[in-house]
């Protein structure tokens, strides 16, 4: 698959794979230089009646600097020292002369650059992947089809079609809330970090809310989501009030419930995997289980949180 812009060479990287934390915050030395400046958000249309919603979020959600919502074509031009970026990028496991059939990791990145780079239409000189700078990544449980052609994610509107499963607009502004309050508190977030907050044992007396596509028994090879596992497969000996929800509920639920509540997040990479709790209202993860091991969602994630919970 041919890449048509150099905006894609620099957020589609051949890279070997790399393991992060579910949110990491890898550079806080930039923090105050980008909160001086503006933040874009760069996807295929923002004036898209399907990225509305998105775009309502982030304008409402980002707090660390000025922000706007741009056209990936529009990225180059605003390119300067105090500016950040956010984008969606993909990493390659592989590569050979279509990019066809290769696994990728699919995250959301926040970036800024070094000062190296000035625009000029005249010159045509184009972004240089070395002179950006990464703060943060949020990983993203990517389809077959995002994973193998990560390029027809800048084709689509903002929504991504179906093709992220922890991707809604509302999930996103509570991913956004969580990343700024890192930010904002200059932490950083190591690799493969499990941990849970004071707040996790509050869910003993709550119900949590559980995304229906855990049900799903999702295939390496294929966007098969036909085959599902049975409740008691999963759910068997998980002693917690829950209830399971489709995506689309759970986002409207996290607009418009008053009342804060806590919901789970399964995300599945090419080579690992992560299980967070949430809270609806404040946007913090205060619970994550990471897995080195790519698997669906299984029983003993459940098991893990519940035994989490029982320490507390």
């Amino acid at each position: 698959m041919k890449l048509k812009t150099s905006l894609l060479y620099f957020i589609i990287i051949i890279l070997p794979a790399i393991s992060f934390s579910q949110i990491a915050i890898t550079n806080t030395a930039e923090i105050a230089k980008i909160k001086a400046g503006n933040t874009f958000f760069a996807m295929k249309d923002p004036a898209s009646p399907k990225a509305a919603a998105y775009v309502e979020a982030i304008k409402k959600t980002w707090t660390l600097s000025k922000v706007e919502c741009i056209k990936y074509t529009d990225v180059e031009k605003n390119i300067a020292p105090n500016n950040s970026f956010v984008t969606i990028g993909a990493n390659m496991t592989s590569s050979n002369s279509t990019m066809e059939s290769t696994e990728t990791r699919i995250y959301l990145e926040l970036w800024t650059t070094n000062g190296n780079y000035t625009y000029d239409p005249k010159k045509r000189k184009h972004f240089n992947q070395a002179d950006k700078i990464s703060l943060a990544t949020i990983e993203l449980f990517a389809d077959f089809t995002a994973q193998n052609y990560p390029s027809s994610l800048y084709k689509m509107d903002y929504d991504a079609s179906g093709h992220l499963e922890n991707w809604s607009s509302n999930i996103i502004a509570n991913y956004i809330q969580q990343l700024t309050m890192l930010l904002n508190k200059g932490e950083t977030r190591e690799i493969k970090t499990a941990f849970y907050k004071d707040e996790f044992k509050k869910l003993s007396s709550e119900t949590l809310f559980i995304p229906d596509y855990v049900m799903t028994k999702f295939s390496k090879n294929a966007d098969d989501k036909t085959k599902k596992y049975e409740v008691k497969e999963i759910f068997d000996g998980f002693n917690l009030n829950y209830k399971l929800l489709s995506l689309e509920e759970l986002n409207e639920k996290i607009l418009n419930n008053p009342t804060p509540f806590y919901y789970l997040l399964f995300i599945k990479t090419i080579n690992e995997k992560f299980v967070t709790v949430t809270n609806s209202k404040t946007g913090e993860i205060i619970y994550s289980q990471y897995s080195n091991s790519p698997s669906n969602f299984k029983s003993n994630d459940l098991k893990d949180l519940q035994k989490a919970l029982q320490k507390k």
